[in-house]
């Protein structure tokens, strides 16, 4: 009997244009994460090393002394939907959230877990964000289908060492777009591309590859990606990819928006 492949990884990734170092950001972004009982963090830390019992009040006092001042918060949860993440307190354009939920995450929280994405998306409003299921890619990459496979992961885990330089990678499986990066996108083209185009009422847009596109399975989840991409090549939005002749993985390089961008 064949083994039906599961995801090996969920991911949030943003790039927020709000404050968190402030008592009202932080509130309500933890106010998100207990929103739902299996997505209360159970430890937290103010590096990656300590781990402390997850306390709110306690969280938001020690911020707001600064008596030492935190750069940045780590949450963890070690129970049912684990998962680890980490957020920048201080604004820059460099600010970075990002969280990643255990493979052992059941079915039947992945549309709960989209919607948590959102409401981290309404408090943080990204200039940038993706939130993906990943699932296995083959390394070294064989055939065609299984270069897109990896070249869509890549895309779809836009971390400040790739993204700063090189701006979007690509879209994920939603994808979210705000502030100075939505400026250099044509609305008109993402309003003809084949995927739901939702605007959001903290004035960014929302990119989902489905309806429900955590309903996606791997073979669809990519083909879809693939139509989006092709759709979407001719205007130029992301960084230019380079495949690595030995079929491990691909490089990226700015386009002529982000240059000029980085050039301002």
């Amino acid at each position: 009997m064949e083994m039906k492949i599961k995801p090996n990884l969920f991911s949030t990734l943003m790039y927020p244009t709000v404050s968190l170092e402030e008592s009202v950001g932080l509130d309500q972004l933890l106010s998100v994460f207990e929103s739902d009982d299996k997505f209360v963090p159970t430890l937290w830390g103010h590096n990656e090393m300590i781990r402390l019992n997850y306390n709110r009040n306690e969280l938001i006092e020690r911020v707001s002394l600064k008596q030492p001042k935190f750069s940045e918060i780590y949450l963890h949860r070690d129970k049912t939907v684990r998962y680890s993440g980490h957020f920048d307190l201080t604004l820059t354009k460099r600010s970075f959230l990002s969280f990643t939920f255990d493979k052992s995450m059941h079915q039947k929280y992945w549309s709960t877990y989209f919607m948590l994405s959102d409401q981290i998306a309404e408090i943080v409003k990204p200039r940038f964000g993706v939130t993906h299921i990943f699932w296995p890619a083959q390394t070294p990459w064989k055939t065609e289908i299984e270069r897109m496979q990896k070249w869509m992961n890549l895309c779809s885990y836009p971390v400040p060492v790739k993204f700063i330089p090189n701006g979007p990678l690509g879209l994920g499986m939603r994808t979210y777009l705000g502030g100075d990066v939505l400026e250099m996108f044509d609305r008109e083209i993402l309003s003809d591309i084949p995927a739901v185009v939702t605007d959001l009422s903290w004035g960014g847009i929302r990119i989902d590859l489905a309806d429900n596109p955590w309903e996606l399975d791997s073979e669809e989840l990519l083909n879809n990606w693939m139509k989006v991409m092709q759709h979407l090549e001719k205007a130029h939005l992301f960084a230019i990819p380079s495949f690595d002749r030995d079929h491990m993985g691909v490089a990226f390089s700015p386009n002529s928006l982000w240059r000029n961008y980085l050039g301002r």
